[in-house]
């Protein structure tokens, strides 16, 4: 019998030959091909890194790097004092480059949290968030600095007004104007153009301290040129100039030192300026400078500066030589040459200059007998004091070199000082007072008005004329017994007909008599008045 045929469900998966069930899983589906992985940066950017690497390496290693290349940026700006536009650029450019680096570290950090399924994908997204809000809190401040800076920069720029080139002469480069941007970069390429000079010659109110320090490195790397101030050189001139091996300053030169002040009002900019400021403190230390001078130096602020005379500028090795008059002292030449030249540069004492000229040449021992008595009232406190002590010691040489130029000089001489200190004496009584007059030959104190420096050029003339007749080796045969007889039969008789007039001034007679001596003394006739003057001149009257 036939059995109709069985169909099986559609649903079913028919048995296999040997009844083993058959396996009833899909067929194996062909492997997907690994997608394309980006770039390094891109695969960053897009999360594709791990947490670990995204955070660690891109976040923590490369911020890391960032604040040592803003070190290096920082020493490298120190060391090489590039101008303050320079640094703007260099400022705003890395600025630039950090804020996008800092936007690539943030969102790939924070897609690759996202993505990771990590249980620190939490801690690193706060983490992120606050390095966010850390970032914004410092753009003001670091806006603030670029217009500073960008402040700075234009203030650096408005000072580079300065003339560098060959001076009158020829011999040296002349550097005048206030210091800026490739101020010392010009002074250096005048030298490169001129390689035969050795000289350079600043005139500057001062400017921007780094080149004022560029300036100074080139002088301390070339020793060979000598640096000298005539006329003026303060604030960053005064840094520059210290580098030179051989500092020069002519006699009416100023040097002027004061505080540093910073162009830009960040304190990043104060710190470094004082750091400046402490490097040219120990640059005056290595010179030789004293505390008390370091001290003095930089009390000063704002315009006002501190400008040492010669003698602290020798004392504290600040200069090697000073210019006077075309020749080149050093510091002992100048401890005898100071007080003479402090006539010398005054037209109204010259002629009492040229006087003591004359008794340097002369008379040796009395100018250094001077110049010593000087040196001694030089340390004495109170100036009003040193000024009457200079004074007297003036007028104490003065007597010197007359009693000894009476012992030398020619008739002709000895008669017309005489007779200039008659006028003289004259001339005092009509315009000021006979008291007056006797107080001046006193020695004491009396009211000049406006004839103070005509009775001063008056003494000048008369001791300048007898001193140039003057011949120290000269041989004179003085008979100082006449002179002596002559001179006392001359003031018996002024002594009774001035007297005999009415009196109650003795300064008023002192003059009196004076004059009338001297008429007397000059009225003799022959050899008498020629020693009775000399006579008169030796013993202080």
């Amino acid at each position: 019998m036939t059995y109709p045929e069985m169909r099986h469900p559609s649903n079913r998966t028919p048995p296999t030959w040997d009844g083993t069930p058959p396996d009833a899983s899909p067929p194996p589906v062909p492997p997907r091909a690994p997608a394309p992985r980006s770039g390094y940066i891109a695969a960053h950017w897009k999360g594709e890194l791990s947490l670990a690497e995204s955070y660690w390496f891109n976040g923590v290693l490369l911020g890391l790097a960032m604040v040592i290349l803003e070190s290096a940026l920082l020493a490298w700006m120190k060391d090489s004092h590039p101008s303050l536009t320079s640094v703007l650029v260099i400022a705003a450019s890395y600025g630039v480059a950090r804020l996008i680096v800092s936007v690539w570290q943030v969102v790939g950090i924070l897609r690759s949290a996202a993505l990771s399924g990590s249980r620190w994908a939490v801690v690193v997204n706060i983490l992120m968030v606050l390095a966010i809000l850390a970032a914004l809190g410092r753009l003001p401040t670091q806006w603030h600095s670029l217009q500073g800076l960008a402040q700075g920069a234009a203030e650096q720029r408005r000072l580079s007004h300065f003339k560098i080139g060959l001076d009158p002469s020829g011999d040296a480069i002349l550097a005048q104007g206030t210091i800026g941007v490739d101020y010392a970069k010009g002074i250096a390429e005048a030298f490169t153009a001129h390689p035969g000079i050795h000289r350079l010659v600043l005139d500057s109110l001062g400017g921007d301290v780094d080149n004022g320090m560029q300036l100074r490195d080139f002088l301390v790397a070339h020793p060979d040129i000598s640096v000298e101030v005539d006329h003026f050189c303060a604030s960053a001139c005064t840094l520059a100039y210290i580098g030179g091996a051989q500092r020069l300053v002519s006699v009416n030169a100023t040097l002027g030192f004061h505080q540093m002040h910073s162009m830009i009002d960040t304190r990043l900019s104060a710190d470094y300026t004082e750091s400046k400021q402490d490097a040219f403190k120990s640059l005056l230390v290595s010179r030789g400078a004293s505390a008390d001078f370091i001290r003095l130096a930089f009390a000063k602020q704002g315009n006002d500066v501190y400008a040492p005379n010669a003698d602290a500028l020798f004392a504290n090795h600040i200069i090697t030589g000073l210019r006077v008059d075309g020749r080149v002292v050093s510091a002992d030449q100048w401890r005898t040459e100071q007080f003479l030249y402090a006539y010398d540069r005054n037209a109204s004492t010259k002629r009492m200059g040229d006087a003591l000229t004359l008794i340097r040449t002369q008379m040796p021992q009395i100018y250094d007998a001077w110049i010593q008595r000087n040196l001694r009232i030089q340390q004495e406190p109170g100036r009003q004091q040193r000024l009457t002590d200079y004074n007297t010691a003036l007028w104490h040489t003065l007597h010197a070199a007359r009693n000894a130029a009476m012992r030398t000089s020619t008739s002709d001489h000895v008669r017309d000082f005489a007779v200039a200190r008659r006028d003289m004496l004259l001339h005092m009584r009509k315009r000021l007072s006979a008291n007056a007059c006797g107080r001046y030959l006193s020695g004491l104190p009396f009211d000049a008005r406006d004839e103070n420096d005509a009775i001063y050029r008056a003494n000048s003339e008369s001791y300048v004329d007898l001193l140039t007749g003057n011949d120290p080796s000269r041989t004179m045969t003085i008979d100082w017994m006449l002179g002596a007889r002559e001179l006392a039969q001359v003031r018996r008789s002024v002594g009774q007909s001035v007297s005999s007039q009415p009196a109650g001034d003795i300064y008023a007679v002192t003059c009196q008599q004076q004059i009338a001596l001297l008429d007397g003394l000059l009225g003799l006739p022959g050899a008498g008045s020629d020693m009775a003057l000399r006579t008169l001149f030796t013993q202080g009257q």
